[in-house]
Order: C-alpha cells, then sequence, then structure tokens
C-alpha cells in the first residue's frame, strides 16, 4: 500500500526541506558524499545496536539520523529526496527489518560511490524503505524519527574538517 500526500507525509517532506536547508546553511551539500556514506554506517551501527538491546530511544534516534544522513548525500550528488517522496510516496506495511538487506544495500551504495557514481536514489531509496519499515516493526512513526534527529541537529554548529562535519561540541 502506498500514502500519498497525508499530513504524516506533508510533514516528512517539510522536515527534508529544514534538513536541506540546514545542511546547505553548512555547505554539507557541497561535501564528498563517501564522506557521508561514512556516516550513514556509522548511523546504522547504531541502529543495530538499538535493536540488539531493544532500546527504543536509541532505534527511534537512529532511524531520524539515518534519514538526515541520506538526506544530505541526496543533495551531495545531486538528487531531490524531496522528489522521491512525492513520486514514490511511503510503504506502509509492518514487516520484520532484514539486517542483511540492509547491509547488501549499504555495500551497494558503498561501492557505487567508490566508483565515482553519483546517482544514487535507487539506494538510498531501498535503505528508506528498510527505515520505514524498522520504524514500523518497532510501532514507531517515521517521521516522528525524522523530526527527533531534525530537533538535534537544527541549531547545530560546527565546522568542515577533512570533508566531515564535526559539530562544535567534539572540535
Amino acid at each position: 500500500m502506498i500514502i500519498r500526500r497525508t499530513q504524516s507525509m506533508s510533514n516528512l517532506i517539510d522536515l527534508t526541506e529544514k534538513i536541506e536547508q540546514w545542511a546547505e546553511d553548512r555547505n554539507l551539500h557541497t561535501a564528498n558524499p563517501v564522506k557521508q556514506y561514512d556516516k550513514l554506517v556509522e548511523e546504522f551501527g547504531e541502529l543495530m545496536k538499538g535493536i540488539n538491546k531493544q532500546d527504543m530511544d536509541m532505534i527511534k534516534d537512529s532511524i531520524g539520523d539515518m534519514y538526515v544522513v541520506m538526506v544530505i548525500m541526496s543533495m551531495q550528488t545531486n538528487s531531490s529526496m524531496v522528489k522521491l517522496l512525492e513520486d514514490g510516496g511511503i510503504e506502509t506495511v509492518r514487516p520484520t527489518h532484514d539486517t542483511v538487506e540492509y547491509m547488501l544495500m549499504l555495500s551497494d551504495l558503498g561501492q557505487i560511490l567508490s566508483d565515482g557514481i553519483s546517482f544514487v536514489i535507487p539506494q538510498i531509496f531501498e535503505i528508506n524503505k528498510q527505515l520505514i519499515r524498522t520504524s514500523g516493526e518497532y510501532y514507531l512513526d517515521f517521521t516522528d524519527c525524522v523530526a527527533l534527529a531534525y530537533d538535534e541537529i537544527k541549531d547545530r554548529k560546527g565546522k568542515m574538517i577533512d570533508g566531515k562535519f564535526v559539530k562544535e561540541a567534539d572540535l
């Protein structure tokens, strides 16, 4: 089942646009997407840690963080996550996540980026579907996960070091 332009979808598109603006304000949209991939894998590790510990707060935070990273990666590869959402809707099924699928998709994305290919929307779309499945598995609202992640970063300051954004607290 595909949901199109519900209130939740409108909220997700609004949040996505805010994330894009946040990334532009910090010049993340022009950074190397391979560095963003490193961040995506880091956040995936946190998601798996949360799942293994059944830590709902960590799961929710990690889902939102992975989404934020993919929005920025989409910008870095001249793609639009908003267009992807508008064109593809949100799959609303409640299967369980598949760790092997995540790993295969992350591996595929990493290979494409290391080969210098910048068209990554199909891979991001598939990872996004897995995140939505994972949020459904744990009865979490996907848009709430993204809102949590955006609320954490919206006022964050820092600087680019070696192609990666380092938050002020870690400088």
